[in-house]
């Protein structure tokens, strides 16, 4: 018989390697933890090393040349027969409770466990999300008495932990602009060039896109780069991202901070799409589109070019929008044009919009304020209008999640308008009481199923919901 000396070590190092150009990172501040007190279950004794009381910061480098990273676990206390080892089966956790958890593949040597950076970033990301923040994993360990080919599991797993581990993730910023010749390389006046976003976390959605009308100049040219938040701010051009090849034309490609300009060679509509995850952009170039969908009828004397618009924002051929109409029976027609002088869509029953000449009138069958919307991707035509009432919903509104704060809607100025009291904490908008439609995100360019948004001072404020720009629905909330 052999008695063998062990001691549990988890050594982890890396090196974070940051771009001086990326800003912006919400990072917990690095923390070291005591040498805790050994765990001594079923003889054996088990503890954490000195390695681990510094943040371990996971860098590109362990990740592309597959390093490990050893834990030695071990005993002072049995007595192990001749050949017999210890091999381990590891968990990690964001709580010491094991609520919920990740296995982390590991494998056992000479009593020792590695655990693959990789394998380690990834669990840190599938607890906490994508962001390369520090964060604390608890780690769990099932240890088992291998001896030939049998393996006999010991019955009481040991936790060990916080270990601090800031995964490996772009720095992606909230906010992207494109500056080219389509705006005279005008770094300091972006907003109107500004991608959209759908105001999640930016690290579970890291999709950013922007339809342009026309990417060219007088002259025909069509050079563009990407702006973020910190370069816009700053109206420098210091962290401006391009890509490897100057007047790249590629309909896809790699996004690089101080690359080159990519380019575009065709007049019309242009949808660009960034992956700032992936750090990739592809160009659609779409041509001519029409955009925009009017809703003439009863409700404003049947003039196209003073109608309520629906939006086609996504190129999708889907339309959407917002109108009032103040009489039940109200009747209306959506047309392609502010004229009579484009394609008309009318009634062609049971929710199908037809394109003939002759087609009978929408109707509104109630007063009220309505959600449009028009489907064109496909045959047939199909259309929607529904009755709208707006409120409020949410932990920062009085009736929290349970319902909604009713707002009122003006027709003269046509906004919905709530004052009411916010505690710190977070709301967003839906209509009739339901999820069926709702709204959130950046309050400047408001979205269907956006995340919530926040208030971080309690007070009375008056808050107004305008949805009468099918572009941009937007909002205000203004302490009193």
């Amino acid at each position: 018989m052999k008695k063998t000396y062990l001691y549990l070590t988890l050594f982890l190092v890396g090196l974070f390697v940051s771009c001086a150009d990326d800003v912006g990172l919400d990072v917990t501040p690095p923390q070291s933890y005591p040498q805790e007190t050994a765990q001594t279950v079923d003889g054996f004794a088990f503890t954490l090393s000195d390695a681990v009381k510094s943040p371990i910061v996971l860098s590109e480098e362990d990740l592309t040349t597959a390093k490990t990273f050893e834990a030695i676990l071990a005993t002072a206390t049995p007595t192990l027969a001749e050949g017999a080892s210890v091999t381990y089966q590891l968990e990690v956790s964001d709580t010491e409770e094991f609520t919920n958890f990740i296995p982390l593949s590991s494998a056992s040597q000479e009593n020792i466990a590695s655990v693959n950076a990789t394998d380690l970033n990834e669990a840190a990301k599938a607890l906490y999300g994508k962001a390369p923040n520090a964060r604390e994993l608890y780690v769990r360990v099932t240890y088992y008495i291998t001896e030939g080919t049998s393996s006999v599991m010991m019955p009481n797993p040991v936790i060990l932990g916080p270990v601090t581990v800031t995964p490996v993730a772009p720095i992606i910023e909230t906010e992207y602009y494109i500056v080219g010749n389509l705006n005279d390389w005008d770094i300091k006046n972006l907003d109107a060039f500004k991608f959209n976003h759908s105001g999640k976390d930016v690290y579970d959605d890291p999709i950013f896109t922007i339809l342009v009308k026309t990417m060219l100049d007088a002259d025909g040219n069509g050079y563009f780069k990407i702006v973020p938040k910190s370069s816009k701010d700053a109206a420098e051009w210091d962290g401006v991202i391009g890509n490897p090849t100057d007047g790249n034309t590629e309909t896809t490609g790699e996004l690089l901070v101080g690359g080159d300009a990519m380019r575009v060679t065709e007049p019309g509509w242009v949808k660009l799409t960034l992956n700032m995850m992936e750090y990739t952009y592809t160009i659609e170039v779409i041509g001519e589109m029409n955009l925009t969908l009017y809703v003439p009828g009863g409700h404003q004397g049947w003039a196209p070019d003073a109608a309520p618009t629906l939006y086609n924002r996504n190129f999708d051929f889907k339309y959407d929008g917002f109108a009032y109409f103040a009489n039940a029976g109200n009747e209306f027609k959506f047309t392609s044009q502010p004229d009579w002088g484009g394609i008309n869509y009318g009634n062609g029953g049971e929710g199908i919009l037809s394109t003939d000449g002759g087609a009978g009138n929408l109707t509104a069958t109630d007063a009220g304020y309505y959600q449009l919307t028009a489907d064109l991707s496909g045959s047939p035509y199909t259309y929607t209008a529904i009755k709208t009432d707006w409120g409020l919903i949410g932990d920062a509104t009085i009736n929290s999640w349970d319902k909604s704060t009713p707002m009122t809607y003006d027709p003269t100025t046509n906004v919905w308008t709530v004052t009411t009291t916010l505690s710190v904490g977070e709301f967003k908008f839906r209509a009739n009481d339901g999820w069926d439609i709702n709204l959130g995100g950046d309050m400047m360019n408001l979205t269907y199923g956006g995340d919530n948004i926040k208030v971080t001072e309690a007070g009375t404020y008056i808050v107004t919901l305008d949805l009468s720009n099918a572009e941009a629905y937007k909002c205000t909330m203004v302490k009193q």
